[in-house]
């Protein structure tokens, strides 16, 4: 397995996290094998009796999300000289045309979603730096639940990657405030390869100095408002806003109102009414708590 996972360190530049979900979705599909049966050796049609099963448990995207990791793992068998075909090269269920999401998200569809987009491919060069700064934003939109207007006026010096923090500064247009907010360990990683290459490069080639500060780089004829247009174009979604709902409703599962009020930037209390609908009465009744 660890060469596996060397692999696709190599061949693919994925996340540690990511590299750990591939690795689990292997372990997964190996466990579904009889004892007389041999992973690595099955044919086209077993694997496509196990695919069946996993679809009477996951969704279609989980499903064929695995599937990639799947195919992948025989691509690693064929370069290795363990197995000579393939038995599920480019392989996908068809899923339907995805209306456009609407609603409050859980966390496994938007680890989904940004799972999808990262297994976007692009062209080389440019494109492809355009492709890691917005893998970067979409992951500050699903994590931390930054706003496009927070997310345009991040600087380099908001990120402390020694304490795995960000420093989010406070967005004039929607009236949100500064706060800090925590990490996850596989953002580190690929803020301090953004930060000391991938911004690097999109500075060389975006003719601008004025924003030389700004933690993501556009073109002088470029509107940050493109970049997320596009990223909500990318993932089908009607509004990355819905990104941000969403994240600030599973904090209210997590956190008490204060916290969750700190960690979206709110002013007032009040503004988290419009979350967890269906016990709306129950925070009206904690929100009177603190404002009586």
């Amino acid at each position: 397995m660890n060469g596996f996972i060397k692999y696709l360190k190599d061949q693919y530049h994925y996340a540690e996290r990511t590299l750990v979900e591939k690795e689990k979705q292997i372990i997964l599909w190996k466990n579904l094998c009889s004892r007389k049966q041999n992973f690595d050796k099955l044919g086209t049609q077993e694997l496509l009796k196990m695919v069946e099963l996993q679809q009477k448990k996951y969704t279609l995207i989980t499903v064929n999300n695995q599937i990639r990791t799947i195919e992948q793992y025989f691509e690693y068998l064929q370069i290795t000289g363990k197995r000579k075909d393939h038995p599920l090269k480019d392989f996908r269920i068809k899923t339907p045309k995805r209306p456009l999401i609407t609603g409050f998200l859980a966390e496994e569809e938007l680890q989904n979603i940004e799972q999808e987009f990262r297994e976007k491919k692009y062209k080389k060069g440019q494109f492809s730096l355009f492709g890691k700064r917005n893998q970067i934003i979409l992951g500050l939109m699903i994590y931390q639940g930054l706003s496009s207007g927070c997310l345009r006026a991040l600087q380099v010096q908001n990120i402390d990657l020694e304490k795995g923090m960000i420093k989010v500064p406070k967005a004039t247009e929607n009236r949100l405030k500064e706060r800090i907010l925590p990490l996850k360990a596989s953002q580190i990683l690929e803020l301090y390869k953004y930060i000391t290459e991938t911004r690097t490069e999109l500075l060389q080639i975006s003719k601008t100095i004025k924003e030389t500060e700004k933690l993501f780089i556009i073109g002088e004829n470029t509107k940050f408002s493109s970049i997320t247009k596009e990223i909500r174009k990318q993932i089908n979604i009607e509004s990355l806003q819905l990104i941000r709902n969403s994240r600030i409703n599973l904090w209210l599962k997590q956190y008490n109102l204060r916290e969750v009020q700190y960690k979206a930037g709110f002013r007032y209390l009040r503004s988290l009414e419009y979350f967890n609908q269906t016990e709306l009465e129950n925070l009206k009744q904690e929100i009177e708590k603190y404002i009586s």
